[in-house]
């Protein structure tokens, strides 16, 4: 098959959430794919949804302490914890949420 072409930039309203939290947070799919989160209240979770194939989200702490986000899987299984500026893309298929790049 032909590759498909984009002749001009994609843009995603709506696409980036910057929140600050205090408790941990549990993402839907109509939650933005782009999550830059600050945690000023120790360590906490964000919870990915449930498993599905070819989804994705980005997670970056914004923190400008010590206070680890800690992204977990529906089933509370830890797939990256980060400090402040760190931050990870997770991409999931049928099964597993997998850290596909972290820094």
């Amino acid at each position: 098959k032909a590759e498909f072409k984009i002749p001009r930039h994609i843009v995603q309203p709506g696409s980036v959430n910057p929140e600050t939290i205090t408790v941990n947070k549990a993402l839907t799919y109509k939650d933005a794919q782009y999550q830059l989160l600050r945690n000023n209240t120790g360590s906490l979770d964000c919870i990915l949804p449930a498993y599905k194939d070819g989804a994705s989200f980005w997670v970056k702490s914004r923190s400008s302490s010590t206070h680890n986000i800690v992204v977990k899987d529906i089933d509370g299984n830890t797939i990256a914890t980060h400090a402040a500026g760190q931050g990870v893309l997770c991409v999931s298929n049928v099964s597993a949420w997998w850290d596909v790049i972290k820094g």
